[in-house]
């Protein structure tokens, strides 16, 4: 199937922006008025020469939300570690020295009866 000719038009503000700037110009709006509805943008988008709807301007305002919330919450699980450690626990170098004294007192009952007689020294 053959092309179509191109004609001549002359080139709107729309076609001279760059990609996305639709959308840049609804998010600087936004971050200006946050207070005001998506209706009220869009007026003050087309006012200023934008083909912008109410509905894009919920959209591009959703996307902004989603954003942000996303962030918190990859900030928010980043700042925890990922287990608990409890205050008691004790390290695994000092469980290793344990069994090496129980081992050396001849077991379990006589490394206890070691540590309660130090207890009673240290009194």
């Amino acid at each position: 199937m053959p092309r179509k000719p191109q004609t001549a038009e002359p080139q709107t503000q729309a076609s001279e922006a760059p990609r996305g700037s639709k959308t840049a110009a609804i998010r600087a709006a936004l971050k200006a008025n946050r207070e005001k509805m998506p209706n009220e943008i869009a007026k003050r988008l087309n006012a200023q020469g934008w083909d912008v709807t109410a509905r894009r301007v919920s959209v591009v305002k959703s996307m902004m939300k989603a954003e942000q919330e996303a962030k918190t919450a990859s900030a928010g699980a980043a700042s925890k570690p990922s287990f608990d450690v409890p205050k008691d626990a004790v390290s695994l170098a000092s469980l290793k020295k344990a069994k090496e004294l129980a081992s050396q007192l001849g077991g379990i009952d006589e490394a206890k009866a070691a540590v309660a007689a130090l207890a009673q020294l240290l009194d």
